[in-house]
Order: structure tokens, then sequence, then C-alpha cells
């Protein structure tokens, strides 16, 4: 009798696949007189402080920064800032987006902005904003090398990493088993999107995998719906939805595909019919969304 070969696995990593779309890094150097109007955006921020101190005013709240010191902005609030001092100062700036739900789920855990310069997450992340400033000063010279760009990546990869490492330390708590299993519906959910991202196609109707992941967890449909609306506030296919839509704003955003071959990588029939989804959960058609996008990244690398 022939014999089979056999492998097992050693070690094993989940799939990597974070969208995120990185914009408006820079350093100014400001006089004291400087301002910059209120004003809001779909972006987080980080806002790090080299030197001298300014006010940011944040949601109707004063932040004084100093130097080492960092805010984190997050999408939609309102925020404008002043000098402090009468000798100027000097930041550096981050704006990014990411369409992940797990990640943007970390991100928003804390409700906290200000952290100054002896806080756990600001000595973390200087390093790696001091690398990516370093950077900068080197692309306003002239443009940065193929090598130089992949550098780029991996600062930001990093700091993003810090970011969130900080973040989930600076809230951790005892995960329930409720919280546990609702957690878990969540990844199915998401792993069911990226299904439909590869293979452009619904794989089964909302009540089978509803009844799959109920299955798979040893529940009924009812518990897993009731969990999960317990811990997440919300019914499990309202939350296909919203992540489905946050696929959806990220290939608007970050892909020049055009609007047909979008709503064919995600499952839909038609064009028409994306359209009008999209419309029901946004407000406004792809299109206008794609360009009212377009228009903020403008204005947060012209000006700011």
């Amino acid at each position: 009798m022939a014999k089979h070969s056999e492998a097992i696995y050693l070690g094993r990593l989940p799939d990597v696949r974070l969208s995120f779309q990185l914009m408006g890094l820079h350093a100014r150097k400001a006089d004291s007189n400087w301002t910059y109007p209120s004003h809001e955006h779909s972006m987080y921020e980080i806002h790090w402080m080299m030197e001298g101190t300014m006010n940011m005013m944040i949601n109707g709240k004063l932040h004084q920064q100093s130097e080492g010191d960092l805010l984190f902005i997050r999408p939609g609030t309102t925020h404008a800032c002043t000098g402090a001092g009468p000798e100027g100062f000097a930041y550096f700036s981050v704006h990014f987006s990411v369409h992940d739900t797990s990640f943007c789920r970390e991100l928003n855990r804390s409700k906290d902005t200000y952290y100054p310069a002896t806080s756990n997450l600001a000595m973390a992340m200087s390093p790696i904003l001091s690398t990516l400033y370093d950077l900068s000063t080197e692309h306003l010279s002239e443009s940065l090398s193929s090598s130089k760009q992949m550098k780029v990546h991996a600062a930001v990869f990093e700091l993003l990493g810090s970011l969130v490492g900080q973040l989930s330390q600076k809230t951790s708590v005892t995960v329930s088993r409720k919280e546990a299993i609702a957690h878990q519906i969540a990844e199915y959910i998401e792993d069911s999107v990226r299904y439909i991202h590869v293979h452009s196609e619904i794989q089964e109707t909302n009540r089978t995998w509803i009844q799959d992941i109920a299955k798979s967890l040893n529940l009924s449909t009812s518990q897993v719906n009731r969990i999960f609306r317990e811990v997440y506030g919300q019914a499990p296919r309202k939350y296909l939805s919203e992540t489905l839509l946050n696929e959806a704003q990220r290939l608007l955003k970050q892909t020049d595909l055009n609007i047909d071959h979008i709503a064919m990588m995600l499952g839909y029939k038609t064009n028409a019919h994306f359209s009008r989804q999209f419309k029901r959960w946004t407000g406004t058609a792809p299109s206008e969304f794609r360009m009212h996008a377009q228009q903020e990244v403008m204005s947060l690398t012209q000006d700011k």
C-alpha cells in the first residue's frame, strides 16, 4: 500500500488585509500668530508637538499641547488650533482612514484625546513619528526613492500597531463569555465580506450564514441575534451591511476602479443595485461620495 506523505503547520498567521489610506503627513513650523480655523474631517489624526506650545480646541474643550505631547483626533471631531507662546511652535501631523471594522473598534475603544509626553502612548509612538518626520523633511527637497517609500509604509504599519497596542492596554478589561461570543460572530461576518470580495459573489443567503454561525458556536439563531445585539447594539445583519459599506467606501476612496467593477467585487449583480443600496446607506450616490472624498484629500494636502 502506498504511503501518503504528511505535513503539519509549525505556525500560522491570519491573512493581512488592513485597508487604510494615509495622507496629509507633514511637519510645520509656525509663528505665535498662526492659527488654523475650526474644521472637521472623516480621517483619524495624530498631532504630535515637536517644539513650543500651542492650543488645540477639540469639541469645545481646550488642550494646551507642549513638546512631546500627542493628540489623537477621531473622525468627525471639530478642532482648531492657535499658538500659545511668543516663541512659536512646530508640529507633525498624520491623517489616516481605516476601513476595517475590527481595527476601528480598537481605535475607538478609548475616548481619550490628549496624551502628555510622559504617557506610555506618547513615548511608544515618538520614535516612529520621528522616523516619519525625518522622511518628510527629506521628501520636501527631493522625491523619495522606492526603498524610502517602503520605509514610510513600514513606519506607518508600526505606528498603527503601536497605537492600537497602547489603546488596548489602557482599556484592557476582562472579556465576558457573552462578549467573546459576540466578537466571534463579528469575525464570522467580516470573513463573509472577505469571501464576497475575493469571489465577487455572496456565498449564501443572509438566513443561511446566520444558521452556519449559530451551528459553529452551538447556539440557536435567536441566541446569536440576541447576544450580538446586546454587545454591539445592533443586529448581525446590520453589522454585515456596515462592513460591506466600509469596504465600498475603501474601494471608492483608495482605487481608480470604475463603479461597475466595485459593484461586481462586492457581490452585486448590477451597478444600479449597488448604487441604490449605497445611497440608502449614506444618502449619496457612489460617484458623489468619491468626488467628495477627493475634494477632502485635496483640502488636507494643500493647506493644513
